[in-house]
């Protein structure tokens, strides 16, 4: 199951990219969230405190974006923010539960794992589709790598921290 998952975060992932100035991208987004939080029993396991880190994480995702985007190194023209972007950030939460426990016991790993991919997944994402652009100059790229380490090892560290609890 855990495979079909996987694969259906990733193929929204892509088609979200691709499609993303369609309305109808966050509602999807939205859609998966909830399929998931009720389908992986996390209302009977994690409760409320599930839906107030998922949004705490949505909401700090987005603010990271709109701080880059302040920097000038990632664009999306004169969209307030994109609406793909939403979509991802609604379901990026559902990979915490399942697939991130094993940056969990590492101080380290999950710094690295967030400065590597989430850049990249900003790069791909720059090339599927026209509206985002990405600055790949080293600095700009450092600074990215910077904040998305920090980022993934922070949630990381706070879901596992209230799952634990």
């Amino acid at each position: 199951m855990r495979i079909i998952k996987a694969l259906v975060l990733q193929i929204y992932w892509y088609l979200s990219i691709v499609y993303g100035k369609a309305v109808y991208v966050p509602m999807i987004g939205l859609g998966l969230f909830v399929g998931d939080y009720f389908l992986f029993k996390k209302r009977e396991k994690l409760g409320a405190s599930y839906l107030a880190f998922s949004f705490t994480l949505a909401i700090a995702g987005y603010s990271m974006d709109k701080f880059i985007n302040k920097l000038g190194i990632l664009d999306w023209g004169d969209q307030f923010y994109p609406s793909h972007l939403i979509g991802i950030w609604l379901i990026f939460p559902t990979y915490y539960y399942h697939f991130f426990e094993k940056f969990s016991k590492s101080k380290w790993l999950p710094f690295i794992v967030g400065g590597v991919f989430g850049p990249l997944a900003y790069y791909s994402g720059g090339n599927l589709n026209s509206t985002l652009s990405l600055k790949t100059d080293t600095l700009s790229l450092f600074i990215l790598a910077f904040f998305w380490g920090v980022f993934f090892l922070i949630s990381v560290r706070a879901f596992f921290k209230f799952k634990d609890s």
